[in-house]
């Protein structure tokens, strides 16, 4: 057999190179990133005693581990005994509980057991580690939140703030009628397109969302890959966005939020709501006020001149 030339072989490797980035553009654009492991819940249902004996050794193992900031453990505020109701609190992407100890207390003031865990990899002395959360890692908190909390009242709902919002639906809809109420406040589903153009997202959720390149930060607290994956737990909503059990979805946005695509956020929690049967109040914060994206860290200006007005708004929606 005659060798191949030079010419020759530097073709057969340039169609496999174009090959190869065909493909992986394909597939960086195409694929959906649906699994059937991200659209179900494993949940452990308790008693009051299992709850909070559970989630007092979820916050012990916090305090035993070194790189747990000190105020962003877990945090539980129970009246000794089951609630008629109570509910748990979610923050969002880079956050941690310590930014919604005061509207836990809030609720814990209106007669509420509260529950606010700390999402994995969040609320570390690194803050830019929260970029390791992987969709599956989310699934597990979930169910592993919604059972701690399970026994903690009567009738249970759960509160979502940005990336928080984006779990609560999730919750929702695959926590097997655990949840009778949500509010979801600025929920992230995806950005708003002036801050990411929409044929970016399937590159954001593919080629991040699976750490294929280095991660990068927005705002310079922003975890590109803990967005992406955040994305990623949006795309395994139920195609009917049905949530059994579910009776009142509020949903509110912030007057002055530029970073959420609110078309989209309306679009899902309306959806649900009515695939639920479930009735649905929906309110922007007061233009007055001027809240933009942050609207629960009692360390934001205009949360902390106006806590009383937002508070309030959020408790008597999600009392509806």
């Amino acid at each position: 057999m005659a060798a191949l030339s030079s010419k020759k072989i530097i073709l057969i490797a340039v169609c496999v190179v174009v090959a190869f980035v065909a493909v992986f553009a394909a597939w960086a654009f195409l694929w959906p990133s649906r699994s059937a492991e991200l659209q179900k819940a494993d949940i452990k249902r308790r008693d009051y005693n299992q709850s909070v004996a559970d989630i007092q050794k979820v916050i012990a193992d916090d305090t035993a581990n070194s790189q747990v900031r000190p105020d962003c453990r877990p945090i539980l505020k129970t009246r000794g005994k089951k609630t008629a109701r109570a509910v748990m609190i979610l923050h969002g992407v880079s956050a941690e509980p310590s930014g919604m100890v005061e509207l836990a207390d809030w609720f814990y003031q209106a007669g509420y057991n509260v529950y606010v865990p700390r999402v994995p990899h969040h609320g570390m002395k690194d803050n830019k580690l929260h970029g390791k959360v992987r969709a599956s890692e989310l699934v597990k908190f979930m169910g592993d939140s919604a059972g701690l909390v399970s026994g903690l009242g009567d009738e249970l709902g759960v509160i979502g703030h940005s990336g928080g919002g984006t779990l609560a639906t999730w919750l929702a809809q695959y926590g097997n009628g655990l949840f009778s109420r949500v509010l979801l406040l600025s929920p992230y589903y995806e950005p708003d397109a002036s801050k990411a153009p929409k044929w970016q997202m399937a590159l954001l959720r593919n080629v991040y969302g699976n750490h294929l390149l280095p991660d990068q930060f927005f705002d310079g607290n922003l975890s590109y890959r803990a967005l992406a994956n955040y994305v990623i737990i949006k795309q395994n909503y139920r195609n009917d966005l049905k949530a059994e059990g579910l009776k009142h979805l509020g949903l509110i946005i912030g007057s002055e939020d530029d970073l959420i695509d609110k078309t989209m956020a309306m679009n899902i929690a309306e959806g649900m709501a009515k695939a639920s049967g479930a009735e649905f109040t929906y309110e922007t914060t007061p233009a007055y006020i001027g809240a933009g994206h942050e609207l629960i860290s009692p360390e934001d200006k205009v949360v902390k001149k106006y806590k009383k007005e937002l508070y309030g708004m959020y408790l008597r929606v999600y009392e509806k």
